[in-house]
């Protein structure tokens, strides 16, 4: 006959195996997952519009609060996602394309549930990916990207050659399908507005003022806002911290804009 202490012995050791497969598994599936987190912001509007809000790289959601608050006073319910270092960290340069992969599907699940047009704000590599949405989907047509660049240059820069042991070229053809240089065509009906610093020491701001002019001359609809006071960084934390009802404007100007300009 088995004793009581035993069953319950081996009923707790079954338990504490689940557990721990349980934790592994979902372990694993967060590892697997190249969206770090996401949160929604209700808006207490009657009629509310939508806004997918993308992080930079390095930086979360909760970092976008006054931002975030300003969008919700306008009415907009807000869809916020951020991103794990790794993507750049590891020096992997299949997790950048991924990383596009999981947010183009995930962004038009999100599309699907509603009948509003939704609207992209993107942060630095946030700004990278509204772009890939644009060439990969025709049913996000506005964004609002607040700075970026070459991000085979950002990478490099963050984390130089022991990280990424590769030449600029041989990266820049590794991640040609999801950089910033873009067939006109694929823009074509799109209208962004682009924040941008006149220098900075991480992005090479006249790569991106060069693709923003090559979009132009095309007939597509980009407005350049330069900001002189802050580099790259300082950017993100004047338009989303310091100043964040710019965004409004913002708003208003993509929604108003028949030609695009520099301002």
């Amino acid at each position: 006959m088995r004793s009581p202490k035993k069953g319950t012995q081996r009923k707790l050791g079954v338990f504490l195996w689940c557990f721990y497969v349980v934790k592994i598994d979902a372990g694993i599936l967060s590892r697997m997952s190249l969206i770090n987190s996401v949160r929604y912001f209700p808006t207490k509007a009657k009629n509310p519009k939508h806004v997918i809000l993308l992080c930079g790289f390095g930086g979360a959601i909760w970092q976008t609060r006054r931002l975030r608050n300003v969008l919700n006073r306008a009415g907009y319910n807000i869809t916020a996602l951020d991103f794990p270092k790794r993507v750049l960290s590891e020096g992997n340069p299949k997790l950048l394309p991924q990383l596009v992969d999981e947010v183009v599907d995930f962004v038009e699940k999100e599309a699907a549930k509603s009948s509003q047009k939704i609207l992209l704000v993107g942060i630095s590599l946030g700004s990278l990916l509204s772009l890939n949405i644009f060439r990969r989907t025709t049913t996000f047509n506005e964004a609002i990207m607040i700075t970026g660049g070459n991000i085979v240059t950002v990478a490099q820069n963050i984390y130089g050659h022991v990280a990424w042991p590769q030449s600029h070229e041989e990266l820049s053809k590794l991640w040609q399908e999801v950089n910033i240089f873009t067939d006109p065509e694929l823009l074509s009906g799109k209208h962004a507005l682009f924040v941008l610093p006149t220098k900075d020491k991480l992005i090479d701001t006249s790569e991106v003022v060069t693709e923003i002019e090559a979009q132009r001359n095309a007939g597509n609809d980009l407005t350049l806002i330069r900001r002189n006071s802050f580099g790259h960084v300082g950017t993100i934390i004047e338009e989303t911290i310091l100043f964040p009802s710019r965004i409004l404007s913002y708003i208003e100007k993509l929604e108003t804009s028949s030609n695009p300009k520099t301002l």
